[in-house]
């Protein structure tokens, strides 16, 4: 089966990387956020270097903390070191902006930098904007000594609803989406997909689903509670805030329950934003994707974590990936959390969805 592993770009655990791989995950992607982790081209090199069949890539990059042709020169030159092995996943900046105080990307600034990337890594001419002025541009080195555009690089965008899926349609390959293994879910997101594909002019099947995950193995004796307090953390969170706004346009297909949990999940970790709290965005983003953070413990509950998780015992996990792909899910994304038990966790998902019964 395709598998992606993602994690946090910690530059001291390449070796994940090789792990991943040699386990048989298909995928490795790293996030993106300048003040949060290590900088993921950086780690990409690294794992080029110790790799062969892996794909690699930013799961995900954004359109704002870098120009346009500067993250089009990182995945030629990524392209140099693991040729034809690169995927570029890229969204509107959610955490590299907000853990800066910064506002994200609009749908068409995503748009257009997808645009510019995309035609720079297939030797086109394009048009960059920037700083209100207006520039052809294309890489000079056309004999291929300091890059590698022969290669395609593959793209993965970062979805969230309707509108950011119908460009996804247009212009990705993959469209990542924060899924559990909830086949009402998927089946919605899949529905709104291929009919944003047909609408592109595409062909049925070009753009492929990730569904994205949190993983935790339950040893004996343990519950969702220790999923959450021992695993991926204060992670469920997130999936809540992806899709809440898109949950509550299908409640009637969904069900009240899990919207409503959804939402007041995502509403109280939100908070007021005028609140001194809320404005502390460096205190806030300190505890991403770091574990527990103890003020989230009463907004995750065992409703949130069946529908947003990949936990159980061996048996219910691949029960679980098996669910996710009959659904519609085409590759199962799971996110390592946390990077304290990055390694263990890697290890579990290699032992269970990566393992026949």
């Amino acid at each position: 089966m395709e598998l992606m592993v993602g994690s946090l770009a910690k530059i001291d655990q390449v070796d994940l990387v090789r792990k991943a791989e040699d386990l048989g995950a298909t995928h490795f992607g790293v996030g993106e956020g300048p003040v949060l982790f290590s900088d993921p081209y950086q780690f990409l090199a690294l794992a080029a270097r110790e790799t062969s069949t892996i794909k690699l890539g930013t799961w995900v990059t954004n359109p704002l903390t870098r120009l346009a042709p500067t993250t089009a020169n990182s995945f030629a030159t990524l392209n140099a070191l693991a040729p034809g092995r690169l995927f570029m996943g890229i969204g509107t900046a959610n955490n590299a902006m907000r853990s800066m105080g910064r506002d994200v990307a609009t749908l068409r600034e995503l748009e257009r930098s997808v645009e510019v990337i995309k035609g720079l890594l297939a030797g086109q001419r394009v048009t960059h904007s920037w700083r209100g002025q207006d520039r052809a541009i294309e890489f000079l080195d056309t004999a291929g000594h300091w890059y590698n555009i022969d290669d395609p690089v593959e793209v993965l965008w970062a979805a969230g609803g309707p509108k950011s899926l119908a460009l996804a349609a247009k212009h990705a390959d993959y469209v990542t989406y924060c899924l559990g293994p909830d086949p009402d879910m998927i089946g919605l997101v899949r529905r709104e997909l291929d009919k944003a594909v047909a609408d592109a002019g595409r062909p049925p099947g070009s753009v492929k689903l990730v569904g994205v995950s949190w993983f935790y193995l339950l040893q004996s004796g343990e519950t969702w509670q220790d999923a959450v307090d021992h695993g991926f953390g204060s992670a469920p969170i997130s999936s809540c805030l992806t899709n809440f706004a898109f949950m509550q346009r299908h409640v009637d297909e969904l069900g009240e329950p899990i919207v409503n949990a959804s939402t007041q999940a995502a509403m109280a970790y939100l908070g007021d934003p005028n609140s001194p709290e809320a404005r502390d965005y460096l205190s806030i983003w300190s505890k991403y994707l770091k574990g527990l953070d103890p003020r989230h413990r009463p907004l995750i509950t065992e409703e949130l974590v069946d529908y947003w998780c990949l936990y159980g015992t061996p048996d219910h996990l691949r029960e679980k990936t098996r669910l996710m792909q009959e659904a519609g899910v085409d590759l199962v994304g799971v996110m390592l959390a946390n990077p304290f038990t990055a390694g263990r966790d890697l290890a579990d998902i290699g032992r269970t969805i990566l393992t026949p019964a």
